[in-house]
């Protein structure tokens, strides 16, 4: 049993009948995964994984030790959930009973020998997942199709055909990637911001 699970036994979410909102940075940071990329890097984790919190769609949020990863991380959709220095973030945490959906609940549920994950190999699974979903990363920021704005998260969401065969790339922020033209949509795309589920304060 690793370091980080034994901590387990001196956190457990308080008595509650509905999800609360915690801060982060006190017992744990948060990843927090849209559905496509989090669902791979569940499967690449497998029993590496620390508990892992599910919300109503779909979105994965993974606790990792206070201060454990850097803010350089480059995975579209992917965001952490760290206390800054002039506001508190507080993320929705479901009773400890909660192991089932549709409702937020934990996919992965917390217990003695599962409770934080190891930031490195989160890292590695995420990275691989953005890969696997999205391609690599293209050069130099990209221009939303929706809002016109660049983004340093391009997400392809369609190629646009031309006459020389030569297929351009269209791209979308993580933000407007799940509202692009039904019918037009791409393989994967990352769920809708999970604004109910965390906030800042």
């Amino acid at each position: 049993m690793t370091a980080d699970s034994l901590k387990a036994t001196s956190w457990t979410p308080p008595p509650a009948v509905d999800v609360e909102s915690l801060p982060v940075g006190t017992w744990w940071d948060a990843v927090r995964a849209p559905s496509n990329i989090g669902e791979r890097a569940l499967k690449t984790l497998g029993d590496q994984t620390g508990a892992v919190i599910q919300d109503k769609r779909g979105t994965l949020y993974w606790l990792v030790k206070v201060g454990s990863i850097e803010r350089n991380w480059q995975f579209r959709g992917v965001r952490l959930l760290a206390e800054l220095a002039d506001e508190r973030t507080y993320l929705g945490v479901p009773p400890v009973s909660w192991t089932t959906g549709p409702r937020s609940h934990w996919r992965v549920p917390l217990g003695p020998d599962r409770y934080l994950t190891d930031a490195q190999r989160l890292q590695g699974a995420l990275a691989e997942a953005d890969r696997a979903e999205y391609g690599l990363m293209p050069e130099g920021r990209q221009l939303c199709y929706r809002c016109q704005l660049p983004t340093d998260e391009p997400i392809p969401v369609d190629v646009e055909a031309r006459g020389n065969g030569v297929g351009k790339i269209i791209y979308a922020c993580p933000t407007h990637a799940p509202l692009y033209p039904a019918g037009q949509q791409p393989r994967t795309l990352t769920s809708a911001p999970a604004t109910e589920h965390e906030g800042r304060r």
